[in-house]
């Protein structure tokens, strides 16, 4: 019987991981791709923290999103990355008392910082490898509405790279 509990114990520990890491995953994405906040999965991320060490699992997250190598050299809006650790913030102090230093300190640095003309989204293709696509803060640029990711060209990305068959031998 034991042995059949410890086995148990150890699926459970394996299915969580691997939910918690997808989680995170989602949270990278969602960020690079400048998603709206509505889209993220803010309850499964309340629910991951109350469940296990809150600051672990926030940290992660900084570290896949706003302290992630990508995010330094091709990084989301300002605006943006400062409304995100925003909600990080508002989510840690409900959670906990104890400060993350590391989340203050990557706000505090982004306040005192002034927006660029361009931000960056970033696409992680299915081979890991990533794509950064600049972007003009403005709505309007040089007189047209141009320089920005359009959603139709991400899903006939993401079809090509579904079919590549049919580009083979063009």
């Amino acid at each position: 019987m034991n042995n059949t509990n410890s086995v148990e114990v150890n699926e459970q520990k394996a299915t969580r991981h691997k939910r918690r890491k997808e989680l995170i995953n989602e949270f990278q994405v969602n960020f690079f791709t400048m998603r709206p906040f509505s889209t993220f999965p803010w309850d499964s991320l309340e629910n991951e923290a109350r469940s296990s060490e809150t600051s672990e699992i926030l940290e992660n997250i900084l570290h896949k999103t706003c302290l992630n190598p990508i995010c330094q050299k091709s990084p989301p809006s300002l605006k943006y990355r400062r409304r995100f650790l925003m909600e990080l913030v508002k989510l840690h102090e409900m959670l906990t008392a104890d400060p993350l230093d590391v989340l203050y300190e990557a706000l505090s640095e982004l306040m005192c910082s002034q927006e660029e003309n361009f931000c960056y989204k970033t696409y992680f293709l299915p081979t890991g490898d990533a794509v950064s696509l600049a972007e003009n803060v403005a709505l309007i640029s040089q007189g047209t509405t141009g320089l920005v990711t359009w959603e139709a060209a991400l899903y006939l990305a993401e079809w090509a790279l579904e079919n590549t068959e049919i580009f083979n031998n063009k």
